[in-house]
């Protein structure tokens, strides 16, 4: 992904809890011909390396309302075909399912776009918010908002292109705020929905995301903002929702390890009992299909050195990280997998022993 491993957990939020939200299904243009519906609305966020079909599969079986794939370049994508991308491939259960591109020329990407809704995607993003030196160097990415004229070129383009709805997801800025200007270019060239990350480049994944920025954007455009930023549980996408009057949350970081924050949230929204947290056994059966979907996908030699980081993931901030780290050069099977698995839920419910026995 590009980040650090310890600046992937969200900084904790403290303020009283809000309370509970209820939102429609958010639809990108119109569902009868040709949009998007997304039900419930919340969305897991693209993400580089992690969001493979593998991960998408689970997060929307854990009731995501739409899922997004790893950016994909569109020069690439166009001068070798889809056949020849790894990172499109779509299963029919993921649907629905945007993809995301990333690029700087409004032909260009016009052009992978149609390659795109050819191959069955439900929506097609433009990604304006990756704020790494080597994808901003090359003019992608955030790189993108310090031009809105560039901006509404692009999103013509790509609008014209295609029925499917065309998205973007960006910052708030490169330094400084500039969220509304470049909205509403996106919106007068066809754009049928913005996600906005509540932080500008420059301040990377560092503080708080910034909700004040959300609600400007939410009352300047008319067609739906989905926001983003610091979102990890119901609380959270409470929080998202209630200040900024965003139409979805899309969740990022707090998904790593954590495919369960799509049910919690779902539940909250359709007026449930929120769903307890996963026991480690639980967690194991969530994990051990996990690795079946590597497995089919990638096959067994790929599938032990990507599994690691999301094992890691999976029991961050607890004991057994420390016990998986010290296994991770040995994982090359699946039967390797599986014990380290087991290590880590053996430590998990021992510790869940000795802190009822504490509680006694």
């Amino acid at each position: 992904m590009g980040i650090p491993f310890e600046k992937l957990a969200i900084p904790a939020w403290e303020g009283t809890t809000p309370a509970r939200v209820e939102r429609a299904p958010c639809a990108l243009g119109d569902p009868d011909a040709g949009g998007c519906l997304i039900d419930p609305p919340v969305v897991l966020s693209p993400m580089a390396a992690v969001t493979n079909p593998p991960f998408r599969l689970l997060c929307r079986e854990m009731g995501a309302g739409m899922v997004v794939t790893e950016m994909i370049n569109a020069r690439l994508l166009v001068e070798n075909g889809p056949e020849a991308c790894k990172w499109l491939d779509l299963r029919p259960e993921e649907h629905p399912v945007s993809v995301q591109l990333y690029g700087k020329d409004p032909e260009t990407l016009a052009a992978a776009a149609r390659i795109v809704e050819q191959e069955g995607a439900n929506a097609v993003d433009l990604n304006m918010g990756c704020p790494m030196k080597k994808v901003t160097s090359s003019g992608y990415g955030a790189a993108l908002l310090e031009d809105p004229g560039k901006v509404y070129e692009i999103f013509s383009a790509m609008s014209e292109a295609v029925t499917i709805p065309v998205t973007g997801k960006m910052r708030a800025g490169w330094e400084e705020s500039s969220a509304v200007e470049v909205a509403l270019e996106m919106e007068r060239a066809g754009a049928a929905g913005i996600t906005i990350h509540g932080r500008t480049r420059s301040e990377g994944y560092n503080g708080h995301a910034d909700l004040q920025v959300i609600r400007d954007l939410v009352e300047s455009v008319q067609i739906p903002v989905i926001g983003n930023g610091d979102v990890r549980d119901h609380i959270t996408a409470r929080r998202m929702f209630s200040i900024t009057g965003c139409a979805a949350v899309m969740v990022a970081r707090g998904a790593l390890g954590n495919p369960w924050v799509f049910r919690e949230i779902a539940a909250d929204l359709a007026g449930e009992p929120v769903p307890e947290r996963p026991s480690p056994t639980e967690k194991a059966a969530l994990i051990g299909r996990h690795v079946d979907l590597y497995v089919e996908t990638f096959g067994e030699k790929l599938a032990t050195l990507e599994i690691r980081k999301h094992l890691l993931w999976y029991f961050r901030g607890t004991s057994a990280e420390r016990v998986l780290r010290s296994m991770l050069s040995g994982i090359d099977s699946r039967a390797a997998i599986d014990e380290a698995i087991a290590a880590a839920v053996e430590v998990c419910d021992r510790d869940l022993v000795n802190g009822a026995l504490e509680r006694a």
